[in-house]
């Protein structure tokens, strides 16, 4: 996949799914292979979308960008076009069209789901967008409302599960384990005092952590998948001033420092939890090995 930041002139006919994407979650997937079914006709499947986050309200994000990328390329789109958000906030409905979609992009076909907004403080909808593409020889596609078990797939939905730490209602949204990749990095080696040496992993402060907890969880470590326990918090019992992720992993012994580390997150064990000593942390994470091993 080709990655362009706006503004920029793709020197093709293109198919274009609009969106922001965080999460490319099954919604998302909708749109995006709508774009990629393209091809058939000759058109290069095209994503457009922001490489900043334009909503201060949600500004952690599903996926990094680096991860965005990657599933985005995985649904069959050959170029990925990043604008600022600054970039386009002032242009009209209008300009958006003739200026973004034609002669940038090269647009002969626009896809977006049915709550899409364009133009300057969010003014158009998306049957403005048919409303406009038409004039310029765009065809529009308005995909609609996409469910899963009758309940609707949306961001705001994933990020309220996440903050339940219900990760496996999450995972049948997003269509994939929730996940977090980052890079083992030194901890306080207390786990080592107690016979369960874990993984601290760095994440990037974007990524949206999930409800502070004990997780049952999958860790891709050199390509090799392993069972582990990860807690998500503060560490009570211990002290921390920021959150911490930590992994152990279950039947699996060496140096991790430096490595990338990907934890897809499969079910809540419980809610993280002060204990009066470290013996008494031990042996509730004996038990939290107990209850990943029977849930993976």
């Amino acid at each position: 996949m080709k990655i362009y930041n706006y503004p920029c002139k793709l020197n093709t006919a293109t198919a274009v799914a609009l969106g922001r994407f965080d999460g490319v979650h099954t919604a998302h997937a909708q749109v995006i292979r709508c774009a990629s079914q393209m091809k058939q006709k000759g058109l290069a499947p095209t994503v457009f979308t922001f490489c900043d986050n334009p909503n201060k309200q949600n500004s952690q994000l599903l996926t990094t960008e680096e991860e965005k990328q990657s599933l985005i390329a995985q649904n069959g789109i050959e170029i990925m076009v990043n604008a600022a958000f600054l970039s386009v906030r002032n242009l009209s409905a209008e300009e958006f069209v003739s200026i973004v979609l034609k002669e940038s992009l090269g647009a002969r076909a626009v896809f977006c789901g049915y709550n899409y907004r364009f133009g300057k403080g969010a003014s158009a909808d998306a049957e403005t967008l048919k409303v406009l593409c038409e004039k310029a020889g765009i065809e529009v596609t308005c995909v609609d409302e996409y469910t899963k078990e009758d309940t609707p797939v949306s961001s705001t939905r994933i990020r309220a599960l996440l903050k339940e730490g219900n990760v496996r209602e999450t995972a049948k949204l997003l269509g994939r384990p929730y996940s977090m990749e980052g890079t083992v990095i030194h901890g306080n080696a207390i786990g080592r005092t107690i016979d369960t040496p874990t993984l601290n992993i760095s994440v990037s402060k974007e990524k949206l952590l999930p409800h502070f907890g004990v997780y049952a969880c999958y860790a891709y470590v050199d390509g090799k998948k392993h069972k582990a326990v990860t807690n998500i918090g503060m560490k009570p019992t211990v002290g921390s001033d920021v959150p911490t992720i930590e992994a152990f992993l279950l039947n699996a012994k060496g140096d991790f420092y430096n490595k990338q580390v990907k934890l897809e997150l499969i079910d809540f064990i419980r809610p993280e939890q002060k204990f009066d000593s470290l013996t008494d942390l031990k042996t509730a994470i004996n038990l939290d090995i107990e209850k990943a091993t029977e849930i993976l």
